[in-house]
């Protein structure tokens, strides 16, 4: 069994949609975030870093059990368990890690500064908010011209690269800039994931 840790946020569906996607059983331990249960000493003991989402999987390397949190290395781990939404050739591996590392490393920390300056921040400094806003928007350029030459995010293959990049259309997305009307092939290719079954199922968990 796989116990998932998360939060209804961008991140946490990430890992629940990919459980859905290769359909491993698991279970849900939902979070508040806002009193800060996810600093209690409990989860600090799985995940000293204190973010969201994890897993633990109990018949995990040699069948013992095994803890993995962040999004990119859950989807990665969940992958090669599964055998699953990898593809074989080594380009296209490569550009799927490339994609991973894009949304996790630019994509995400940009809406991250976006919400904390623009939403959370009690003093709202223009400056601040101009340049997440501008940020999001630059680093979701690359995404709509990558869209726009091809069917999914990394290869020909629908992969963890679309897994991971899905909810920032589907939540962060939505938030700021609030529509994709200037993004239609993003928008395209998140209707497309949208529509699949593990998709939805995953984009219900902890909700």
């Amino acid at each position: 069994m796989i116990h998932l840790h998360t939060v209804p946020t961008a991140n946490g569906f990430k890992a629940s949609i990919m459980l859905e996607e290769v359909g491993l059983p698991y279970d849900v331990r939902k979070y508040d975030l806002a009193k800060g249960e996810h600093l209690g000493p409990e989860y600090l003991e799985l995940n000293p870093v204190g973010r969201l989402p994890a897993i633990v999987d109990d018949e995990g390397a040699d069948g013992r059990g095994i803890v993995v949190y962040g999004s990119a290395a859950i989807l990665l781990y969940l992958a090669e368990k599964a055998g699953l939404l990898m593809p074989r050739g080594l380009a296209e591996r490569a550009a799927v890690y490339q994609w991973l590392g894009i949304v996790s490393s630019d994509l995400g920390p940009a809406y991250s500064g976006q919400f904390v300056f623009s939403v959370l921040a009690p003093e709202k400094l223009p400056w601040a908010i101009e340049f997440y806003d501008k940020l999001c928007l630059r680093m979701l350029r690359p995404m709509e011209l990558r869209l726009a030459a091809a069917q999914h995010l990394a290869c020909d293959e629908y992969t963890i690269a679309d897994v991971i990049a899905y909810p920032v259309a589907a939540v962060s997305a939505r938030r700021f800039p609030g529509s994709l009307a200037d993004y239609p092939a993003i928008a395209r290719w998140a209707a497309q994931v949208g529509a699949r079954p593990a998709v939805q199922r995953g984009m219900r968990v902890g909700t």
